[in-house]
């Protein structure tokens, strides 16, 4: 069994600002809660989930490295980030993202085109809310406490999309690591 999962990647040198933004938040979120446990997705790290597989078999496996064999149709874009968010939505925050100023129309293409090729590998009741994960809390914490970096300024991109890749996660003690399994190319519609 392997745990799978599709995504898009970001540039370098979105990675760059967004690494930059992140220790400024860092900074903010300690000021505001010191003995906050908040665990910081590494720059190396970050992607945009287009479909979380979780644990398949080879057969699964294979399924989804075809889905990618063939161009996506939809055009290559660009991905501009801005504003950051909590999940859930009320309550004490679980994940602070980034989110999707520019871009959004073509991921969500590319994502119908995907679930369409992976049928029921996909899960049917996943509604598709794109953002980049910046940091999950491992602590409760009231929302009010971070309201400071939540209002912080922030964006990235833009940063050109022109791939879709199933990756292979690995659980470890110093987190996932991410093995690229597939690519699968956008094309221009013919």
């Amino acid at each position: 069994m392997k745990r799978l999962f599709a995504a898009v990647d970001v540039d370098d040198s979105t990675r760059e600002a967004i690494a930059r933004m992140g220790t400024v938040l860092r900074d903010t979120i300690a000021r505001g809660s010191s003995r906050l446990r908040v665990t910081w997705v590494h720059p190396d790290r970050l992607h945009l989930t287009l479909e979380f597989l979780g644990d398949v078999d080879q057969a699964a496996e294979e399924r989804a490295r075809l889905a990618l064999d063939e161009p996506i149709p939809v055009a290559p874009f660009a991905l501009r980030f801005e504003g950051l968010g909590f999940f859930p939505d009320t309550g004490s925050p679980r994940v602070l993202w980034l989110g999707i100023a520019d871009g959004v129309a073509g991921l969500r293409q590319v994502h119908a085109e995907l679930r369409r090729r992976l049928g029921d590998l996909a899960r049917p009741d996943e509604q598709f809310n794109p953002h980049l994960t910046l940091a999950r809390f491992r602590d409760r914490v009231p929302r009010q406490r971070l309201k400071e970096a939540v209002a912080m300024r922030a964006c990235a991109g833009p940063c050109a999309i022109d791939r879709v890749t199933l990756y292979e996660s690995r659980l470890s003690p110093k987190g996932p690591i991410y093995t690229r399994v597939a690519d699968g190319l956008l094309k221009r519609c013919m």
